[in-house]
């Protein structure tokens, strides 16, 4: 296989990972999807800031209106709660309610096992290189993002 092959079937590969990957995810919470609980993640590190919806676009590279279907399901179940910025009336601010700290905690053991299972047969040095190929493929990601945007 020649790299122009070997990089065809990574970039088909991506894709086939994340549709399986979200499956596996939704089946692990009937009450969260993989794509909020990646959500409430984020907001979670960010603390004890206070996201907006712009900021939490941004990370997770989609549309303003998507997390704002996500956020508006997850606050209707009571895991976060929307607020208007202090100094500028046109952001909306995500905070995370106790509700989804304590929901989240008590469902920290099942991730770690799922973890530990999609990662089986994968050494600590095999983890921390794919880390690094992952950090590196997010930066060319990013470099193409601001080439196309200008």
């Amino acid at each position: 296989m020649t790299v122009d092959e070997h990089k065809g079937k990574i970039f088909a590969s991506l894709f086939i990972i994340a549709n399986r990957l979200q499956v596996l995810g939704d089946r692990l919470d009937p009450e969260v999807t993989v794509k909020q609980w990646l959500l409430v993640a984020i907001m979670y590190k960010s603390q004890p800031r206070i996201l907006s919806v712009k900021e939490i676009a941004g990370v997770l590279g989609v549309s303003h209106q998507n997390v704002m279907q996500m956020v508006r399901s997850l606050e209707k179940k009571g895991f976060v709660q929307i607020s208007v910025d202090d100094s500028d009336r046109r952001f909306k601010r995500i905070g995370l309610t106790e509700r989804c700290q304590e929901y989240f905690a008590a469902r920290g053991d099942r991730e770690l096992a799922f973890l530990h299972d999609l990662f089986g047969g994968f050494s600590e040095d095999d983890l921390r290189h794919f880390a690094a190929l992952i950090d590196q493929f997010i930066s060319n990601i990013m470099k193409l993002e601001a080439r196309s945007s200008s």
